[in-house]
């Protein structure tokens, strides 16, 4: 058995909660770690990972890959996390029991009590002031309306601040300052801009209908352009595409059209990388963005990846994007499975898909080193970036279910 594959260990329900079930292998040598609170990692860059299983998050080094003696005690089910901009503070999210819990960065531990939410989430971001986060949750109930509510969380005081009405609402996407929301919904034409003063979601004005299946926004490096994703054919539409929004007015802008579109993101010289799927392959294209702005834009021919709905991109060393979707068919193209894993190497442009099958829950490059740390299928799995591959030794294993991964400040 290669040294990165999950070793199971059954156990009782008391047992796990005893054990805490954090226990890691690294090519023959274990690792048993407790959850009582007390000292601290020191670890100057730190990594902070989800056992969804035990309800724990991990602590550990980023620098050399080692795990910190104690976990920080949760609650099963743990599988979103979101950093505040000034570092004190990350809030972790357990879709097991829809609640959010503050967990101070300085001593490593939950700072109680938790926020319960109404409903389940799939994304949640901390806003420019620190004492308040956002998030989504499509089948929060909201009196005389449809389920579907934005929630804006008063972390100061632990409740939910706001509940704003937007039907079937799945996802919030958060400019990198945190004071722009946008929100996009299930099974519509629409896309909201949430004032998070006066607590209203407001429908983006599209009077010549190019928005089809809205589902998700990237903001450029400067957060002065919005690029709003429609997912189309694969969500219920018709046509992917790619539409600038202004936040400056809140107005739509130019549009051009691709073959998939779910996930982006941008890189320093205003290149978006934009993926979906179509007619059940998964597809990766480039625009150059200010040509779009100036309408003269194409996008560049599909480079066939992963399928599945792709949730994850980022950016790692050796020129590499990293992209992750849930739900990817898996298959076998001669002989060798196609995972939900794809790497490409955007100087050379050659496409990489992973031979372990499994959904991509979570992803986090880290920073100063050619690793890339996947959360798939429950296991952690430690990507080399040098050789588009996992790490040939080295490889940490979590008995549980590995659901979120997050470099910390």
């Amino acid at each position: 058995m290669s040294c990165y594959r999950k070793f199971f260990v059954r156990m009782s329900a008391s047992a796990i909660s005893l054990a805490a079930l954090v226990l890691f292998t690294a090519c023959g040598n274990s690792y048993s770690g407790t959850t009582s609170t007390g000292s601290t990692s020191k670890f100057k860059h730190r990594i902070y990972l989800t056992n969804a299983l035990a309800g724990t998050i991990i602590i550990m080094n980023a620098d050399n890959d080692q795990v910190y003696g104690r976990a920080i005690t949760t609650v099963a089910g743990t599988d979103l996390l979101a950093e505040s901009h000034d570092g004190h503070f990350t809030l972790s999210f357990s879709s097991g029991s829809n609640i959010v819990y503050l967990i101070d960065n300085s001593i490593e531990d939950v700072s109680s009590p938790p926020i319960s939410l109404t409903g389940d989430v799939e994304s949640l971001a901390v806003l420019s002031d620190n004492l308040n986060a956002v998030t989504a949750s499509r089948n929060a109930p909201v009196s005389g309306q449809p389920n579907g509510a934005v929630f804006l969380l008063d972390l100061t005081n632990r409740v939910i601040g706001s509940t704003i009405s937007v039907p079937l609402v799945r996802r919030v996407a958060v400019n990198h300052a945190g004071n722009k929301v946008l929100a996009f919904a299930d099974n519509t034409n629409t896309a909201y801009v949430i004032d998070t003063s006066a607590k209203t979601a407001t429908a983006i004005a599209d009077p010549t209908s190019v928005l089809d299946r809205p589902v998700n926004a990237v903001f450029s490096s400067d957060d002065s352009k919005v690029y709003i994703l429609s997912c189309g054919a694969e969500c219920g539409g018709t046509q992917a595409k790619v539409t600038i929004f202004n936040p400056s007015d809140n107005s739509l802008g130019n549009s051009v059209n691709v073959d998939g579109a779910t996930m982006g993101i941008v890189d320093t010289s205003g290149k978006l990388y934009v993926t979906g799927s179509t007619n059940g392959n998964g597809t990766l294209q480039t625009i150059d963005t200010a040509a779009l702005a100036s309408g003269t834009v194409t996008p560049t021919s599909s480079l066939s990846i992963s399928n599945g709905y792709h949730t994850q991109m980022a950016f790692a060393d050796n020129n590499r994007l990293y992209i992750g979707s849930i739900n990817c068919s898996n298959a076998t193209v001669n002989g060798v499975v196609q995972g939900c894993l794809t790497m490409y190497d955007t100087s050379g442009q050659k496409v990489v898909i992973s031979t372990t099958a499994g959904d991509i829950t979570g992803m986090q490059p880290i920073i100063g080193r050619s690793l890339v740390y996947v959360c798939q299928n429950g296991e952690l799995v430690i990507f080399d970036t040098t050789t588009d591959a996992p790490r040939t030794s080295g490889q940490l294993d979590v008995v549980g279910r590995a659901a979120a991964v997050l470099q910390i400040s």
